[in-house]
């Protein structure tokens, strides 16, 4: 490999990894304002459940499922990013002759649970807690 193209290789790979680390910490600072809405929304409706009426708790609970469901197309285009990232990192470390990214230096990976699909997973289920609440809200009025 010529070394005017290793040196783009390197700087294309400190690239990868930089965003590989950017996108990690963007989807944990979006879990994080994910969860910490949910909960807000849950404890206020939960703490006045007797004072919200039957409107109150459905719009609420349209509410949650709306937020759940953008923050699930959110994280799911961060994740893709990440993946990305780290997948161009990987075949730039191979060219390189770097370990870094080899299945020998690393923790294998489970393919069903990555924490890309959990912050998805959080996301529906959100979405579900919601849904719940929307349910229960409906059958009170009946």
């Amino acid at each position: 490999m010529e070394e005017q193209e290793r040196y783009i290789k390197e700087k294309e790979f400190k690239s990868a990894e930089e965003l590989h680390r950017f996108e990690a910490g963007i989807m944990l600072g979006q879990m994080a304002v994910f969860l910490l809405a949910t909960g807000t929304l849950l404890i206020g409706i939960l703490n006045e459940i007797n004072r919200v009426s039957a409107f109150g708790k459905i719009c609420v609970s349209f509410f949650g499922i709306v937020l759940s469901l953008i923050f699930f197309v959110i994280t799911r285009r961060s994740s893709h990013n990440l993946v990305h990232a780290r997948r161009r990192a990987n075949e730039l470390a191979r060219e390189l002759g770097y370990k870094l990214y080899s299945p020998e230096y690393r923790a294998q990976s489970r393919k069903i649970f990555t924490g890309t699909k959990l912050t998805r997973v959080v996301c529906l289920c959100g979405g579900l807690v919601w849904l719940v609440v929307l349910i229960k809200a409906l059958i009170s009025i009946i």
